[in-house]
């Protein structure tokens, strides 16, 4: 149970719920559509355990979230955000516009975590205008922070089905390579970046070109920003690409 300000101001009632250390973070995380404790954790994975528990409960006991039984049988249950929840995204929405504006400059090469971003790009993915076969992604970054490197490779497996994370190679053939400095991608991500800018320059693409056109939609990126917002359907256009002819 988060202290108390002592005060019967709204803003700090309403800071003794939301402003506790990861809370922003877990209701982030479940404004994405991201419903399970381990799912959750993956979103927040600096968090341990049993702060994590303890976090849920108090958003529970605050009514922010409820707990839900998980599929037919009820094995297990899922964290969903309640009317009082659902009213916080327009907070989250102005607090993540103004980091987008003011804390640009505060990321540092410890913050830029592949996971993170994979995880992210992950949540972003529209499945309607994924095709009706499976597509594999594969990531490779350099300028990953010393503690992240077994995080340089990873890969994403997208489809109708929906989209996995895989931190080792799933065995499947590749469809697109995608090789860069994880700062480049994390500005992209952000938005500080427009992809057109630097594909083919900063970042290289290797693989099928239609994959190399279409991904960038798929994957939001040339959307306005980072946010977790629905974005527009953009179409796709031509992007340089270093093609496999074998």
């Amino acid at each position: 149970m988060s202290a108390s300000y002592g005060q019967f101001c709204p803003i700090a009632k309403a800071s003794e719920i939301f402003a506790t250390r990861w809370t922003p973070l877990i209701v982030r995380e479940m404004m994405t559509g991201v419903h399970s404790f381990n799912d959750i954790h993956r979103g927040v994975p600096l968090i341990s355990r049993a702060v994590l528990v303890a976090r849920l409960r108090d958003l529970e006991d605050h009514g922010v979230i409820e707990r839900r039984p998980r599929g037919a049988d009820g094995a297990g249950h899922e964290y969903w955000l309640t009317p009082a929840g659902e009213g916080l995204r327009v907070v989250m929405h102005a607090l993540g516009q103004w980091g987008m504006t003011y804390t640009h400059d505060r990321i540092k090469r410890s913050d830029l975590d592949p996971a993170l971003l994979i995880w992210g790009l992950r949540k972003r993915v529209d499945l309607s205008t994924l095709p009706d076969r499976r597509v594999v992604l594969r990531f490779e970054f350099s300028g990953v922070p010393a503690s992240r490197t077994k995080f340089r490779i990873m890969w994403l497996i997208l489809g109708r089905f929906g989209v996995d994370v895989c931190m080792k190679d799933p065995g499947f053939a590749i469809d697109l390579t995608l090789r860069g400095n994880i700062r480049d991608y994390v500005e992209v991500y952000l938005g500080h970046t427009n992809w057109r800018d630097v594909v083919g320059t900063a970042l290289q693409l290797d693989g099928d070109l239609q994959i190399a056109r279409a991904f960038p939609v798929w994957l939001r990126f040339e959307t306005v920003n980072g946010l977790n917002a629905p974005a527009p359907h953009l179409s796709a256009g031509p992007a340089p690409v270093q093609t496999d002819h074998s």
